[in-house]
């Protein structure tokens, strides 16, 4: 399989984050009176509406759990050795990671937030496994 196939689904998530700072970046921009109130975020989140922090934190959650998806998909990139189950639980994670970012900027139910972490860590886990044992 073409390596592109495989890394479409990685920059998908990267453009994703960047749509989120956008987001952030414009609630912060439009609700502060005051740049030098972002000095400390615990100064200023009692100013911003609920979306605007609940975007920032989903900001925040973009570079924790993905960082690994990034690994896994580059290294199986690399290795080269991959099928089409791959590529799709990557599209997987990619849209799994969308939901949990839409689910927490609007509606921000936990238990919908953690099975959609769960999920994308037991994707993230299939990936590796199957690099391990069954190649």
């Amino acid at each position: 399989m073409n390596q592109l196939e495989l890394i479409t689904p990685m920059l998908t998530l990267i453009i994703w984050t960047f749509l989120i700072f956008l987001m952030m970046a414009f609630g912060r921009i439009r609700f502060m009176s005051n740049p030098q109130d972002a000095a400390h975020s615990k100064d200023y989140k009692d100013q911003l509406p609920a979306w605007v922090n609940r975007t920032a934190d989903n900001y925040n959650h973009l570079f924790e759990q993905p960082v690994a998806f990034y690994v896994v998909t580059l290294s199986i990139a690399l290795i080269n050795n991959f099928d089409n189950l791959i590529v799709q639980l990557a599209w997987a994670y990619v849209l799994i990671r969308i939901v949990h970012s839409l689910v927490q900027i609007t509606i921000n139910i936990v238990l919908v937030r953690f099975f959609l972490f769960a999920s994308g860590w037991l994707v993230i886990a299939y990936m590796t496994f199957t690099q391990i044992f069954l190649n």
